[in-house]
């Protein structure tokens, strides 16, 4: 009989686990990507900026903000404000996540901070086998830059779609229906419902008065009221 250490098999465990997340949201980050590239040749937005943006924000939904906020003629100040709230959801995850990376090395924590996003984050708190710290670094590293390769070569795919298709105005608004379907699936309880109607509510009245501050205010509208809400109902 063979012992095998429990550490092995945990970390065993955790490249198994990351390879079999990383395929489960690949049908979702794939079309998300696609979608984006193309939507950022229908703005006018530069091919190499918007691959290497990719990488570099590495948060579709923060992306798709900047996007759509720069090619509407917003300024630095409001595109910057209103991509650090759309990504301010990650501040939280990253306290969540704290017992796990204080274990790790200071090069893991500067490098792998770049990863945090949602689909690693619910990958994480979902394994108990990665409470081990080898578990948990060859879990991160394999899924965050797995889900890094599979972003931007989506992205990269979309982008050179776009210039294929043939000239459609309406193209223009794919940004607002990514952010449409980003939004309705978590519509799941009254904080959220509340929270996006008072977001749609606060942009709609504020774009023909400041356009370029109208999305920017509507996510801290919308944050508010849903934060309000849960605080009330707890």
């Amino acid at each position: 009989m063979v012992f095998t250490p429990t550490a092995s098999v945990s970390t065993r465990d955790a490249g198994s686990g990351a390879a079999h997340d990383l395929l489960a949201v690949l049908p979702s980050i794939a079309p998300f990507g696609v979608a984006l590239g193309m939507s950022a040749t229908s703005l006018h937005i530069g091919s190499a900026a918007t691959v290497l943006g990719a990488g570099l924000i590495y948060a579709g939904s923060a992306q798709l903000t900047v996007m759509t906020m720069l090619s509407s003629g917003a300024g630095l100040v409001a595109v910057i404000a209103a991509g650090i709230l759309v990504n301010s959801r990650l501040l939280l995850y990253g306290a969540a996540l704290e017992p796990q990376f204080k274990q790790q090395g200071l090069w893991f924590r500067l490098l792998a901070a770049h990863f945090i996003i949602d689909a690693t984050y619910i990958g994480a708190i979902s394994r108990p086998e990665l409470e081990n710290p080898t578990a948990f670094r060859r879990y991160w590293l394999r899924m965050g830059f797995g889900l890094l390769v599979m972003w931007t070569a989506a992205v990269w795919l979309g982008v050179l779609l776009g210039p294929a298709l043939p000239h459609l105005p309406h193209l223009g608004l794919v940004g607002y229906a990514l952010f449409a379907a980003m939004v309705v699936p978590r519509l799941t309880n009254r904080p959220a419902v509340v929270a996006a109607a008072a977001a749609g509510a606060t942009a709609l009245s504020t774009w023909p008065l400041v356009p370029s501050l109208a999305v920017p205010l509507g996510a801290v509208a919308g944050v508010a009221a849903g934060t309000l809400l849960q605080r009330r109902a707890s």
